[in-house]
């Protein structure tokens, strides 16, 4: 049998995934074809992906922005302030990257520009947003047995591991580790030099490494690992500390303590609903090897609708964080007032 040549361009070597010499883009991930390739796929796909995800992530910008700022004020200066600022960051890096990884990603085939944007951020966007992930999970479990020790420790106990510089030290060292455990998605994607069929020119795109297709290190790092560190092991951990946390809330805690509790019980009960369709998602695909595209769509719009939907809670169950955002509010219109005074006198 006669070898192809690959330095030239036919139906026969695109199938072979090379064109004019180089691999054909797409080619290493099957040019992303979806099970669901229907029209009724891509009409979901546009409404979820295209439409709901960024309006929902801009506005859970808006408000992790806001609620890193009023955090972070001296007033509102405390051990569980202190990780719920660390967390509307992580928040904010989580979507900007969700943007990118999905928005961007699913656009990218309808135009060269923003498929070389795409394939050179990835290799950054990919390992960021998942360290942000796990950085989100760390700091909630984190701020949870925060929150219980207020309630159960004894004063000593309290001065030591729920203070402020206590809880910004905390949170160095769980950015450090969330770094750390993310690490190996670094070498999980490589940026070649292909051939878009597309457009007929030359062009950039991610492909998977072998390290990212070894069965050995998706059953441990993927399976295993993720399982313990950023699945089952939180949900469960969450569920008990805010069980207990609500026997307390119901029993003995004061009543000047309700209102940052209550604050971080809902943020709590969101992160667990939030991440039942994402886990069940990931367990379906290692474990059972089953994809289903309108799941993974509506799982990534979870993941951007638990990181934007934080505010609300803050706003609707903190009274400090509705007193101190709103002296900033009138602030900023006094200031505005008196400079409009100014320039009429």
């Amino acid at each position: 049998m006669d070898s192809i040549n690959h330095s030239i361009c036919t139906n026969i070597t695109i199938n072979d995934g090379y064109c004019y010499g180089l691999p054909v883009c797409g080619y290493c991930y099957h040019f992303n074809i979806t099970l669901e390739s229907s029209n009724n796929y891509e009409l979901y796909n546009m409404m979820v992906i295209r439409i709901l995800l960024p309006v929902i992530g801009l506005f859970g910008l808006c408000g992790n922005g806001i609620s890193a700022f009023i955090y972070s004020r001296k007033s509102m200066r405390s051990s569980m302030n202190i990780y719920l600022c660390a967390l509307a960051i992580s928040d904010i890096i989580i979507i900007l990257t969700a943007f990118f990884l999905f928005f961007i990603e699913n656009l990218r085939y309808k135009s060269l520009l923003l498929s070389k944007i795409f394939a050179m951020l990835t290799p950054i966007a990919f390992p960021l947003g998942l360290t942000a992930q796990s950085l989100s999970v760390f700091l909630t479990v984190t701020s949870a047995i925060d929150c219980f020790l207020l309630i159960y420790s004894n004063p000593n106990c309290k001065r030591r591991f729920c203070s402020a510089t206590s809880a910004i030290k905390m949170v160095g060292m769980i950015s450090m580790l969330a770094m750390l455990y993310n690490s190996p998605h670094m070498f999980e994607i490589n940026v070649i030099t292909c051939w878009n069929i597309v457009y007929f020119e030359k062009s950039i795109d991610v492909c998977p490494t072998d390290l990212r297709q070894s069965q050995l290190y998706l059953t441990v790092y993927y399976a295993w690992m993720y399982t313990a560190v950023m699945a089952v092991g939180p949900v469960l951990i969450l569920i008990a500390l805010n069980t207990a946390i609500i026997i307390a809330l119901r029993n003995t805690l004061p009543v000047s303590d309700d209102s940052d509790i209550i604050t971080l019980v809902v943020v709590v009960c969101l992160f667990i609903t939030c991440n039942i369709l994402p886990l069940t998602v990931n367990f379906l695909e290692l474990i059972f090897g089953y994809i289903n595209s309108y799941l993974i769509d509506l799982s990534n719009l979870i993941v951007v609708f638990n990181s934007s939907c934080n505010f609300l809670i803050y706003f609707a169950f903190g009274s400090r964080f509705r007193k101190t955002l709103k002296e900033y509010i009138e602030l900023i219109f006094y200031r505005q007032s008196a400079s409009k005074i100014i320039v009429t006198a």
